[in-house]
């Protein structure tokens, strides 16, 4: 009777877990669903002219990204794969990974990723507002989010990954400012609600970005 006890319990954890995991799914494919419906359905075509106010680094790195007539998408859906670091620097431990993410700046992301095989295998999700994930699908192994340091800190993620990966979201417009740092580097601010982010583009002579860099938000350090 014990045994039977004790297994009746396993069973109900188990699937008290794999119910957990499921809710998680469920939430990473509906805000997915929502920001690719953010997507404008029929975009006017980049037109130059729209970016003739703006700093000279800024509007080299405008006429480089975006060809003329362009239909300007501001949400992108992106496949991935490479390998995910579970170690330290030196001892790296990577795994090979496939991930997808939804990049829907400034209004939010979702990446989406599984990785390792076996018991080592590791799937999660990291969005605007949460980080988790889980080992071999059945156990919790981070889970963080739902505050303003988070939020802070993943608004810096996806406003940088913008720079590359969505730039007619970075267009003139409410919420976006453009200034000159020096004459190779632009610096975009973006504010969205409560969060500000700024992101410093170095541009090569045609415009091509070289680096991006921003500072992002931490509460591990004063």
């Amino acid at each position: 009777m014990f045994t039977v006890w004790v297994l009746s319990l396993v069973a109900l954890a188990a699937l008290a877990l794999a119910g957990w995991r499921a809710a998680d799914h469920r939430a990473d494919l509906s805000e997915m669903n929502r920001l690719l419906s953010l997507q404008p359905a029929d975009p006017p075509g980049f037109d130059p002219a729209t970016v003739a106010d703006l700093p000279e680094p800024a509007r080299r790195f405008f006429l480089f990204s975006i060809k003329e007539g362009t239909p300007l998408y501001r949400v992108a859906m992106i496949d991935l794969e490479g390998r995910f670091s579970l170690g330290t620097k030196h001892a790296p431990n990577y795994m090979d990974m496939t991930a997808t993410q939804v990049l829907a700046a400034p209004e939010g992301f979702v990446w989406k990723m599984s990785g390792g095989s076996g018991l080592m295998r590791m799937s999660g999700s990291d969005a605007a507002t949460w980080t988790r994930f889980w080992l071999a699908g059945l156990v919790p192994v981070a889970r963080f989010g739902g505050n303003p340091d988070h939020m802070r800190s993943a608004f810096g993620r996806y406003v940088a990954e913008a720079v590359f990966w969505t730039p007619a979201a970075l267009l003139p417009g409410p919420g976006i400012t453009w200034e000159t740092v020096d004459k190779d580097t632009a610096r975009v601010t973006v504010a969205h609600g409560c969060l500000k982010q700024s992101v410093d583009v170095t541009l090569r002579a045609d415009g091509s970005p070289s680096r991006v860099l921003f500072p992002r938000w931490t509460n591990a350090n004063p």
